[in-house]
């Protein structure tokens, strides 16, 4: 027999304009800059308060400068396809060629390899330009492309790229690209002793391949300027003073445009007697006031926030020295604030904060709690610290297991298990220590 149970739940209800203030909060200065362009393109009742823009501008002038100079540096490089493009000028190949050795030139990623296969590339000449080509003509073009410098584009993978490279740079070498021919996988995993035993070298023979293989450039892409699209600049949406030993908090909007409700279309709205008009101008005067008044919100919750956040971290702001960071969750700073913890976190999750000592996501300053053994609470982050000093320091003939880690560690009072180490490394980017060997 079936029971019917009566069960009470609670839900969070979130309305249009809640959640699209939420939205506001979470995106950094850059991407608000954006919005507010667009919401004045959008609604008519919503204007630039020019009058304040003057004002901004007469007081942020210098700082607004020093925030260009500092944050947004044009890239002027040079694309590697022009790179490349420039060479293929002066090679005397027919127009046929030509085009494919462009072809794919254009088809490489921002790396300079060639990550797709040749058929489904005589697939798109056929389909897009009606061109019935063959793979063995593909390779004869990709064969000039690898030709070019620099050494290793056109290469499918990391080992192509790197046999390429020798080929042009030290034809000489047998050794070395019989290590990368027929023994990558052992090579990647630095298992010099396979190598030895099976290529009959001794370790300082294998230590010379090695540094010769690891002075080629596993990324011949680098150093070129990548499409528009793919370019980031980092502009701060807060900046960290000291003046007279006392930390001062700039919210940095100088970028954003100050709006304002349209005067002009608010006395329309009294004006007129139309049904029509009347209903369209309460639905764009309400909205622009909305959203300058989500504005005005958004910047008050972030400045509560982040001065919630200098009150735990003064000590660490001021000297920038890392064992002054404090313990520090985003449920300690809700509470401070009294907001929900997922409204920190859509505040610190993607703003940068410049200090005197470095420009840093926001999120950064969050770090668990760790009790020493003389009831010292620390921050999470000073573990980690040392722990990356560890690593610099080791012998990298016998670099340090996980376990190891963990015993040197609790020399200093940091007792933290095998797993948590291993936790710790990867977040940090470390490889594990078999990969951190050499010769």
């Amino acid at each position: 027999m079936n029971k019917q149970r009566l069960q009470q739940k609670q839900y969070q209800s979130l309305s249009p304009q809640q959640i699209q203030f939420l939205g506001l909060l979470q995106i950094p200065i850059v991407a608000l800059e954006k919005r507010i362009e667009e919401e004045l393109e959008e609604n008519p009742a919503l204007e630039e308060d020019e009058q304040e823009e003057i004002n901004l501008s007469e007081r942020s002038f210098q700082q607004h400068n020093n925030d260009d100079i500092q944050f947004q540096i044009e890239d002027k490089s040079e694309s590697l396809s022009d790179y490349l493009s420039q060479q293929v000028i002066a090679l005397d190949i027919d127009e046929n060629q030509l085009f494919l050795v462009n072809y794919l030139i254009n088809s490489l990623d921002d790396n300079g390899f060639l990550n797709r296969d040749l058929h489904s590339i005589t697939s798109d000449l056929l389909i897009s330009n009606n061109l019935d080509i063959n793979e063995q003509q593909l390779n004869n073009a990709l064969a000039i492309v690898q030709q070019l410098e620099p050494f290793g584009v056109g290469a499918k993978n990391l080992q192509e790229c790197l046999l390429i490279q020798l080929k042009h740079k030290h034809p000489e070498k047998e050794l070395e690209k019989e290590i990368l021919s027929n023994y990558y996988i052992p090579f990647s995993n630095k298992n010099f002793e396979h190598l030895a035993k099976h290529l009959d070298v001794d370790f300082d023979t294998l230590k010379k391949a090695y540094s010769t293989i690891e002075s080629l450039n596993p990324i011949p892409g680098n150093g070129f300027s990548k499409n528009a699209e793919g370019i980031a600049y980092v502009y701060p949406d807060f900046s960290i003073a000291i003046a007279d030993g006392k930390l001062e908090l700039k919210l940095n909007n100088s970028n954003v445009k100050p709006i304002k409700v349209s005067s002009y279309y608010q006395n329309m709205l009294k004006e007129t007697e139309d049904e029509a008009t009347k209903k369209f101008l309460v639905e764009k005067v309400e909205k622009a006031n909305w959203f300058k008044d989500a504005i005005t919100k958004r910047n008050d919750t972030l400045k509560s926030v982040v001065t919630a956040i200098l009150g735990i971290q003064e000590s660490y702001f001021i000297s920038g020295n890392e064992k002054e960071l404090k313990p520090m969750k985003l449920a300690d700073i809700a509470q401070i604030v009294n907001m929900d913890i997922s409204t920190i976190s859509r505040v610190s999750n993607s703003k940068y904060i410049a200090t005197h000592f470095g420009t840093f996501k926001l999120k950064e300053l969050f770090s668990e709690a760790y009790r020493k053994d003389n009831g010292e609470l620390i921050s999470t982050k000073e573990i980690k610290t040392r722990l990356q000093e560890i690593i610099a320091s080791e012998d990298k003939i016998n670099p340090f297991t996980d376990e190891k880690l963990a015993q040197l560690l609790g020399k200093d009072d940091y007792h933290i298990a095998r797993r948590t180490v291993a936790k710790y490394r990867e977040n940090l980017n470390i490889q594990i220590a078999k990969l951190r060997r050499e010769l």
